[in-house]
């Protein structure tokens, strides 16, 4: 009898624990299941984003390096003597930029120029509609009446006065820069007493003052523009004399059809590129004219001299065993840094990072990466007292190319890519239980977030993970699972994609409620 008692015990206290397992799950069914609590969601906000560009480098121990200009012209300042102490980035020396500078300007106006070809020859009719011309004859054969378009007249002589002001404000400061004398002294021919140059007082640039990228830019822009306004009134000129000779001659006036011409748009898109590439040179040539230290360590020679040739001396470092990574940068990469950026260097297989800067940028593509995909040899300087970066060995470096401040921003979970640019978000709306579906437009990535530039503002409630989606069949057969302390298990996929507009599940994120 009492151990009947005590069996019936057991399956008493067996079925009321099944029965509290049992309201237990469907409880958390329901909870999952019902409402927001669905959605693992987090918010739009407004900060800063930096994107980097990551890759592997080889890694070389330099002691002494020798620094030279690889930019033409005369050396207008040496910064450093024998035995100073340099690091790796710091100006030596410097080289007149005038030329350098003009270079850059006349390829920046070639570039202009080269748009304004390219969006002529695909809207002809845009380039051709001023320069019309309206011509009839009498009936007295030795008077010729020629109807002139005022308007277009009078807007193309507009204009042109515009045009050339513009370019007298934006372009004369630039080039009384750069025929201001380097010295404020001259030497007579005869060889007498050297006397003191009174040049003309320049404004607002001086002797001193080079001219930043936007001001060179913006010549380049009025100096474009200036020529198409001219070649604008001289074509309107040219129609009206040529309806003039026409009605003379007793001819009609046609109307001619505006056609796209493939060749056109092809030729100018090829002189564009050249342009553009005829720019890239010009700035690289001036972004060389000051000579930086390629490495951190004491001066141990100094061969150039104030008022010398670039090509004539060099100065030597004697370093302290300092570290550098060469990397092969991508062209698109290649142009969002200069010299002097700085980097970050990390050892393979280490969690350790060094800082670190870029010291050197190849002016010329590397051998055998020409066409769409050229590559620049690029060297990183890197202080390394430790030694963690041995020679020959690989290392990981990473470059900021982009930064964003006061941007909106969303989780990079939350965001499914659809283009270059582009992409979708779930948003979710107070008091809704279903997310909408939503078109933005994307700008920098990194640190976890994404730049949105159009399709979203701070305070917006994005999804970044459906609760109680499936882990795709596709993916379940590379996921690995790993014990955590708890006894619980958190699963990660291999590749593989999902066709579901939601975000993947992410079980370990936490929700912004």
């Amino acid at each position: 009898m009492w151990q009947n008692l005590r069996l019936r015990a057991v399956l008493i206290a067996g079925v009321s624990l099944a029965v509290v397992a049992a309201i237990g799950i469907g409880a958390a069914n329901a909870s999952v299941g019902s409402g927001s609590s669905r959605w693992v969601t987090g918010t739009a906000a407004t900060g800063d984003v930096t994107q980097t560009y990551l890759t592997t480098g080889t890694i070389s121990r330099q002691n002494t390096a020798v620094a030279s200009f690889t930019a033409n012209g005369t050396v207008t300042k040496v910064l450093v003597s024998v035995g100073d102490t340099v690091h790796a980035g710091q100006a030596l020396a410097a080289v007149d930029s005038r030329t350098l500078t003009l270079a850059v300007l006349e390829a920046e106006t070639s570039v202009a120029r080269a748009e304004l070809s390219l969006y002529n020859a695909q809207h002809p009719a845009s380039a051709n509609s001023a320069t019309s011309a309206k011509s009839s004859k009498t009936t007295n054969s030795s008077l010729v009446t020629v109807s002139l378009d005022l308007t277009a007249l009078n807007a193309a002589v507009k204009r042109m006065s515009d045009a050339t002001t513009a370019e007298a404000s934006s372009c004369d400061p630039i080039m009384a820069w750069a025929t201001a004398e380097t010295s404020g002294t001259t030497t007579p021919a005869d060889g007498g007493a050297t006397t003191a140059a009174t040049p003309e007082p320049v404004t607002p640039a001086s002797a001193s003052d080079t001219p930043t990228t936007d001001q060179v830019k913006a010549c380049a822009t009025a100096r474009a523009e200036l020529g198409a306004a001219n070649t604008n009134l001289t074509t309107l000129m040219a129609a009206i004399n040529t309806s003039a000779g026409s009605s003379a001659g007793g001819g009609s006036s046609a109307t001619k059809k505006t056609t796209t011409s493939k060749a056109a748009i092809a030729s100018a898109r090829a002189t564009l590129l050249q342009a553009q590439q005829n720019l890239a040179s010009a700035q690289s040539d001036l972004d060389a004219a000051e000579l930086t230290a390629p490495i951190s360590g004491t001066v141990g020679a100094v061969s150039l001299s104030k008022g010398a040739s670039a090509s004539s001396g060099s100065i030597t470092i004697v370093g302290k065993g300092e570290a550098q990574v060469s990397v092969e940068l991508p062209l698109k990469t290649r142009s969002a840094v200069t010299v002097g950026t700085s980097a970050t260097v990390t050892p393979a297989g280490s969690l350790t990072s060094l800082s670190a800067t870029i010291t050197a940028i190849n002016a010329l593509e590397t051998s055998g990466t020409s066409g769409a995909t050229p590559t620049y040899t690029t060297t990183i300087s890197v202080d390394d007292p430790d030694g963690l970066l041995a020679s020959g060995a690989k290392a990981t470096v990473s470059i900021p190319v982009v930064a964003r401040t006061g941007v909106v921003t969303v989780p990079v979970s939350a965001l499914t890519p659809t283009g270059t640019g582009t992409g979708t978000v779930l948003v979710l709306a107070a008091r809704a239980s279903t997310p909408t579906l939503t078109q933005v437009k994307t700008g920098a990535i990194g640190g976890g977030r994404a730049e949105i530039t159009e399709g979203l503002t701070a305070g917006q409630v994005v999804v970044l993970a459906d609760s109680t989606a499936a882990i795709p069949a596709n993916a379940s057969r590379s996921r690995t699972t790993t014990k955590t302390s708890s006894g619980s298990s958190t699963s990660s996929s291999g590749s593989g994609s999902s066709s579901s507009a939601a975000p993947a599940p992410q079980p370990t994120a936490s929700a912004s409620r």
